[in-house]
C-alpha cells in the first residue's frame, strides 16, 4: 500500500529497499524476508539470531523472530494482496458477523455484490446453522465455512432480527467486490441535518466513493458529522489523510496530519509528516466537531485519523474504546512476486505529539454495538448517544457500557483480518 497503517502502501519498487538473495527456490523468500526485516523492521535490535536458511518458509521465520509486542506483521499472497488494496476483492461471501450480548451470531453488514443481498439478508439477522448444524461461541466461524476459495460451498439458516423470518439458502464463495462505504444518509432531528456514513476499509477505491458522499453533504448542508468506524480496521494513510481533508475547516488545510518514525537505519531518509491537503472538492462544511462511532475493531488508520484531527477540532467517541495500533506497515514483494511481506516498520503520532496508543483511543461515551438495529437507527445504542450530545450537550452517562466480548477481539496479523469479511 503506499503507506499503511494496517497494512501500509505497496509498491513493486520496495522490493529494491532490500539487497536480493539468489539461492535455493525453497529458501529463497525465507532468506530475503529476513534481510528485509533485519533494514526495516521497528524492533530490529530485538530480532533473535537465527539461520534464515533452516526455515523452509517466510512464514516460519516470522513467528520465530517476531518481537513479543508485535501482534500485527504478517505474510500474505502478492496476488490476493493486491486485488484486495488496489481493487477490493477478495474471495468468499461478502458479510461481516459478530456475537452479541445473547452468545448469537449475527450479520453485521453486508456488501452490495454479496449474494445475501438476493435474499433480502442484512445486518442484524442471525445465522443460526451451517450445514445444518447450529452455530455456538466453541466455533471459529471463519474455519465452520472452509478455505476462502472460489466455489466453496455452505448451507446458512439466517433468521430475523425480530425472529418472524427464516432463510435457509445455499451460498458458493465467489470472487467480491467490496463498497467500503456501508452506507451514507442524511438524519433530519428537530431542524438539525446529521450526516452519517459507516466505513469499512482505507483502500484505493475509498476516496471516490468518499468523494460521492461528501459531495451530497455538501449539497444538504449538514450541521453535524457521524463517521462510523466500528468495524473498520485500517488501511492506507493516504486514504484516511483524504477523509480527513473533507472534515476539518479550510483554515486548517496544509497543516501536519502524522509523522511516522523508523526505526535508527532508516530514519534519516524516511521518517516523515504527512500533511492535511486542501479536499479535492474544493469545499467546507464549516464543522467546528465531529463524532465517531467505535469498537475495538477500529484500528490503524482509522485510529490515526481519528488522533490525526485532535489537534484541529471537537472530536468526540461513542461506543469501545478502539483496539490500539499505533505502528504501521509498508508492503515488499520477494523476488519472485509469490508473498507480500507486511512488517510493522514504523510508529505514529499527531501534531500534539499524542503516540503510543496501545490500550487504544478511549471513548467519550460508552455505548453497545446494537447490531440488531440498522446503521443509523434511532434504537441502536451508539448512535443513540451521539444524537442525545447533539440535542442536549451531553451523554446520557445512565447508560452502562456494554462489555467487550473476547471472542470478537481480532489481532489483525492477517489479511483475512483487514478485510474483516467472510
Amino acid at each position: 500500500m503506499a503507506v499503511f497503517v494496517a497494512a501500509l502502501s505497496f509498491s513493486s519498487c520496495e522490493e529494491e529497499k532490500v539487497e536480493r538473495d539468489e539461492g535455493d527456490q525453497n529458501n529463497q523468500a525465507a532468506r530475503y524476508f529476513a534481510d528485509l526485516m533485519d533494514a526495516w523492521y521497528y524492533w530490529y535490535q530485538e530480532i533473535p539470531e537465527v539461520d534464515p536458511s533452516n526455515f523452509d518458509s517466510p512464514e516460519a521465520l516470522l513467528e520465530e523472530i517476531r518481537y513479543e509486542e508485535d501482534r500485527w506483521s504478517y505474510i500474505t499472497s502478492y496476488e490476493s494482496f493486491q486485488q484486495y488494496y488496489q481493487e477490493g476483492a477478495y474471495v468468499g461471501y461478502g458479510f461481516g458477523s459478530k456475537w452479541d450480548d445473547t452468545d448469537t451470531l449475527r450479520v453485521t453488514f453486508v456488501f452490495e455484490d454479496s449474494p445475501l443481498q438476493q435474499e433480502n439478508i442484512g445486518r442484524g439477522w442471525a445465522i443460526t446453522h451451517v450445514n445444518g448444524d447450529p452455530v455456538t461461541t466453541d466455533e471459529r466461524i471463519n474455519e465452520l465455512l472452509g478455505a476462502n476459495e472460489v466455489g466453496v460451498s455452505n448451507d446458512f439458516t439466517f433468521v430475523s432480527p425480530g425472529g418472524k423470518e427464516t432463510v435457509q439458502a445455499s451460498f458458493s464463495k465467489k470472487e467480491v467486490t467490496m463498497n467500503t462505504v456501508l452506507m451514507d444518509t442524511v438524519v433530519n432531528r428537530n431542524s438539525t441535518k446529521i450526516g452519517y456514513f459507516g466505513l469499512k476499509s482505507f483502500i484505493d477505491k475509498t476516496p471516490a466513493e468518499l468523494t460521492e458522499v461528501f459531495r451530497g453533504f455538501a449539497s444538504e448542508g449538514i450541521d453535524e458529522l457521524v463517521i462510523d468506524l466500528r468495524y473498520n480496521g485500517g488501511g492506507t494513510l493516504s486514504a484516511s489523510r483524504f477523509l480527513g481533508e473533507f472534515v476539518i475547516n479550510d483554515g486548517d488545510a496544509r497543516s501536519d496530519y502524522v509523522t511516522i518514525t523508523h526505526n535508527d537505519k532508516r530514519a534519516e531518509d524516511n521518517d516523515t509528516t504527512h500533511v492535511f491537503q486542501e479536499d479535492s472538492l474544493g469545499i467546507s462544511l464549516g464543522l467546528n466537531r465531529v463524532y465517531f462511532i467505535t469498537t475495538q475493531s477500529t484500528a490503524s488508520a482509522s485510529e490515526a485519523l481519528i488522533n490525526g484531527l485532535e489537534p484541529y477540532m471537537d472530536v468526540y467517541l461513542v461506543g469501545q474504546a478502539t483496539y490500539g495500533k499505533p505502528v504501521g506497515m509498508y508492503g515488499f514483494s520477494d523476488p519472485a512476486n509469490q508473498y507480500a511481506f507486511l512488517p510493522v516498520c514504523f510508529s505514529l503520532m499527531n501534531a500534539e505529539g499524542v503516540a503510543d496508543y496501545y490500550e487504544g483511543l478511549p471513548v467519550d461515551a460508552s455505548a453497545r454495538d446494537g447490531i440488531r438495529y440498522p446503521f443509523a437507527s434511532e434504537q441502536e445504542a451508539s448512535f443513540q448517544q451521539v444524537l442525545n450530545h447533539i440535542e442536549t450537550g451531553s451523554f446520557d452517562v445512565t447508560k452502562a457500557a456494554h462489555p467487550v466480548r473476547p471472542v470478537n477481539r481480532v489481532d489483525y496479523n492477517s489479511l483475512r483480518d483487514e478485510i474483516g469479511a467472510h
